[in-house]
Order: structure tokens, then sequence, then C-alpha cells
């Protein structure tokens, strides 16, 4: 199997093939970042497929981290939800999450609003991590790889990669119980 910086290379000496060979390596896992994030089967798929047209565009520009393309994929990925959900709000389909909470009459109850503020927390504390431990995180945890395709996308041993996982929890919940000894229950 070619790593992804031969398939990029030869892709911008315009073999087409060797895209289609990192879309085929990498398009499952953009898929379930993008389905984890919507819950809607077609925006995911859409979002795949501006991803990719993205990288097609940006392929010479694009940073690899241990020779793997698809960090760069995860995150031009977020970056579209991103621009989908402000294109929603601007659009006035959805309200800010505070107004939508705040408002009369809302159907958003108390526990869906605490999950909320939930997720929006681990996101955060996620970005806090070191990149290698984000990067097992969103593997692992996120998109449901197991140990063996992390440590093979990854180039490390499947024992590094249980590691990471576990101090990346304990990490976690170190910062949520830390927030919380500070700040009062979030």
């Amino acid at each position: 199997m070619d790593p992804d910086v031969d398939l990029i290379q030869r892709a911008l000496a315009r073999d087409d093939q060797a895209f289609g060979e990192l879309f085929d390596r990498h398009s499952t896992a953009v898929y379930r970042f993008a389905y984890a994030q919507t819950h809607d089967a077609l925006t995911a798929q859409d979002l795949v497929q501006e991803t990719f047209v993205t990288a097609w565009k940006k392929l010479a520009d694009i940073r690899l981290v241990d020779e793997s393309m698809l960090p760069w994929l995860i995150a031009t990925c977020r970056n579209h939800v991103r621009n989908l959900s402000r294109k929603a709000f601007f659009a006035g389909d959805v309200l800010p999450l505070d107004d939508a909470i705040a408002r009369e009459g809302s159907n958003l109850d108390d526990d869906r609003a605490r999950h909320a503020d939930e997720a929006a927390w681990v996101f955060e504390a996620i970005d806090r991590l070191s990149e290698i431990d984000r990067r097992v995180v969103l593997l692992c945890l996120y998109e449901g790889l197991s140990y063996k395709e992390a440590s093979l996308a990854l180039g490390v041993t499947v024992g590094a990669v249980a590691k990471r996982v576990e101090r990346s929890r304990s990490k976690l919940r170190g910062m949520r119980e830390a927030e919380r000894g500070l700040g009062g229950d979030l």
C-alpha cells in the first residue's frame, strides 16, 4: 500500500487513480466524522464530497501528519460542518443554542441542553490535548476505529494507541473535575 505522500505526489502529476485511492482509503472515516456531526446521511455524504473537492483543489498545500492525510481531511470536514452551521444560522433555520434554551416554549428540555453543553465542552477539551493524543481520540473514540486500525493509520504500536486513549480519558476526566471544582457544575 502506497503511503499518502506518494499518492498525493502521483495525484499532483495528474494520476486520477492515485486520488481515487486516497478517497477509498479515507472517505469512510470522513463520512463517520461528518455523520457524527450532522446525524444526517445525505448531509454527511455532501460533506464528504465537499471535503474531497477541497482536497483536490488544495492538494499541493496539504500538510500530512505522520504521512497521513486523514487529520487534514477531518479538519477540513470540520470546517465545512461549521460553514454549514453558520449558513443555517444566518438563513434563520436554527437558533443559537443559548437563545433556543432561553426562548419560551422551546422544545429543548434541561436534559438536552445539558447534553449539548457537555458535548461542546468535550470538543473544547479534546482540542487542548497534544496533537497526537487528539488524533488518537478522534480516530478511536470518535470515529470508532479499532486500536489496530488507528495504530496503522498513525504508524505506532497498538499498545501505544491503547495507552494514549487511557491517558487521554484520564486527562479529560481530570479537566472536567477541575472545571467543576473551580467554576461550579457546568
